[in-house]
């Protein structure tokens, strides 16, 4: 017997709304340091409140569906991901939520370092 079935991939769009927000939370971070001369530290200057953790930990699908999908979606780059965190030999850890909140994480870092500076440039001109 042949069945087609259909599955919602959200794990694309749960790493977009994870870095909006982090995008609102640097925009708010130089409204409120409007004496910053250069970028802010991810970890060091916005993190510091954990406001990034709280951001992509909530991002972080917290249905079965949602979680087996994205495993069975994505399970080879959300295993990279936990392990180059280095925290354990398991990656289906809290039935695999972990990994995800790795691989979500990676995706701000990585947004962050490549797009973060042309946000401080535009602001900076902003202030001009």
């Amino acid at each position: 017997m042949k069945r087609t079935i259909e599955i919602d991939d959200t794990l694309d769009n749960r790493v977009e709304c994870a870095i909006d927000e982090v995008k609102a939370e640097l925009e708010n971070y130089l409204k409120d340091n409007s004496d910053t001369d250069s970028l802010p530290c991810l970890n060091n200057d916005l993190d510091y409140s954990g406001a990034i953790h709280s951001i992509v930990d909530s991002s972080v699908p917290i249905y079965t569906h949602e979680i087996k999908t994205a495993w069975y979606l994505h399970g080879s780059e959300l295993e990279e991901a936990y392990e180059n965190a280095g925290v354990g030999d398991n990656p289906m850890e809290n039935d695999g939520m972990s990994a995800i909140y790795f691989y979500i994480m990676d995706k701000v870092q990585e947004w962050y370092r490549d797009e973060a500076e042309e946000v401080f440039e535009k602001w900076q001109e902003g202030k001009k």
